[in-house]
């Protein structure tokens, strides 16, 4: 009976078995396995269908919740925008009661309006420097807080073409040139004019530009002459100018002066600059009239070869057109050297001149090198002699100066500081050396 149940079991399953095995034979076939895996390729697109919409979707829910958490910020400005108002209304509201009050018990203190600058013409630009100095020396160099300079400085444009340039410094003290004359061994005073470079008035002229590549200046403006002359004072390397451009009581004027006249500049190519002007002076005539019809002439070029990355070299001169008493021989010629690549920068310059029959030369080598992006080390070799044929006097001994330097440049040339260590040396021994600190701070706009 058993064997029978087997048997009945077995012939059971093998009925039931029949047709998965004809569909696995049949599944096996050519034709079903090409189904097989065009099946397969539209479930893997549907995946990547699916993939791709649950990022578009993820996208949109953080774009959502942007927008919620912008809108919950500008409903919290609105709020406080809103708090604002009414503390002002409220305030307005107590002040006007308060000047009820006033009214009645006092009379009303008025204040000026203020209004913003406007142009009657173009545009305005205000800028300028002020600078703050400290000097210590010894041998007879006395201790001493100084306003170096107070430049106030506005730049405006009538039209694309035509601008103007106008610029103060009213740290400038006014003050004379005299000339003396010895009789019965009594010096006593024969002339008496105004120092030109004391005038406070230092720019003031029209820029022209009707012509591409050429610009003209007429008025009054630096004379195109050296290197560290026209260089910005708010960018000096070193606190004050070299010894030829600086040491004016022994004729050290050559360079950074002012004369009124007209001027063309511009580049002659993309390597060369010029600058050509006629003038009433050198720099002895700064805001006054001219005392003759001879106009002296200025000239500057300055090439930058192709070859050589940061190389600057140049020349400039002055001639004075002076052979008379009433104007003097006052004729100038230098050469210039620039060199600078990324943190350091060597600068040298020679400049010669005559002044009625006094020959003079001045020169000096700088050499700065940034430590720091913000902190600069400078040492510059400086000498001038105030007459080249003569070594007697303290008038006419040469002077050769040691500088060493440190910039601290709290922002750019915004706001920087400046200390120096000068050794002063003379020829022969006719002054005694000297030691000289200078420290500069400094703010321009």
């Amino acid at each position: 009976m058993r064997i029978r149940k087997d048997a009945l079991l077995v012939s059971l399953f093998l009925m039931l078995s029949m047709p998965l095995i004809t569909n696995a034979q049949q599944l096996r076939s050519p034709d079903d396995k090409s189904e097989l895996e065009m099946l397969r390729e539209q479930l893997r697109e549907q995946r990547e269908k699916t993939d791709q919409l649950l990022k578009t979707v993820k996208g949109l829910s953080e774009a959502v919740d942007r927008q919620a958490r912008l809108l919950h910020s500008l409903e919290q400005k609105l709020a406080l925008i809103a708090g604002r108002n009414a503390d002002l209304e409220d305030r307005s509201e107590q002040a006007k009661a308060g000047e009820t009050v006033r009214e009645k018990n006092e009379e009303d203190v008025k204040q000026p309006e203020i209004h913003n600058v406007e142009a009657g013409k173009g545009k305005i630009k205000f800028s300028g420097l002020i600078q703050g100095w400290y000097a210590a020396g010894n041998r007879g160099l006395r201790d001493t807080f100084r306003l170096r300079r107070t430049e106030l400085k506005f730049t405006g444009q009538i039209t694309p073409k035509v601008s103007w340039t106008a610029m103060i410094d009213p740290s400038r003290a006014l003050s004379l040139n005299n000339s003396f004359v010895n009789i019965n061994s009594t010096s006593l005073l024969s002339d008496a004019s105004v120092n030109q470079t004391s005038r406070i008035l230092q720019d003031a002229f029209i820029t022209l530009g009707y012509f591409d590549g050429l610009k003209a200046n007429v008025g009054q403006f630096k004379v195109p002459l050296s290197l560290e002359g026209l260089q910005s004072s708010s960018s000096l390397e070193t606190v004050e100018r070299a010894l030829f451009l600086s040491d004016r009581a022994r004729g050290g004027n050559y360079g950074d002066v002012r004369d009124i006249g007209v001027m063309i500049h511009g580049p002659l190519s993309e390597h060369v600059d010029y600058q050509l002007g006629l003038f009433n002076g050198g720099g002895e005539s700064q805001n006054d009239l001219d005392r003759n019809d001879q106009k002296a002439m200025a000239a500057r070029v300055v090439v930058r070869p192709p070859f050589l990355s940061g190389l600057q070299i140049g020349g400039s001169c002055v001639w004075g057109n002076g052979a008379g008493p009433d104007r003097p021989r006052r004729d100038r010629f230098g050469g210039e050297a620039l060199f600078y690549r990324d943190k350091y920068r060597i600068k040298s310059e020679v400049m010669a001149g005559v002044d009625a029959d006094i020959h003079r030369l001045g020169y000096y080598a700088l050499f700065a090198y940034k430590v720091r992006p913000t902190i600069e080390a400078v040492y510059r070799f400086d000498s001038w002699d105030p007459d080249t044929r003569l070594e007697s006097t303290a008038s006419s001994v040469t002077e050769r100066d040691h500088v060493l330097g440190i910039n601290y440049f709290i922002s750019e040339n915004h706001v920087k500081f400046q200390m120096n260590y000068l050794r002063k040396t003379f020829s022969d021994n006719i002054l005694r050396s000297r030691n000289l600190v200078l420290i500069n701070l400094q703010t321009s706009w």
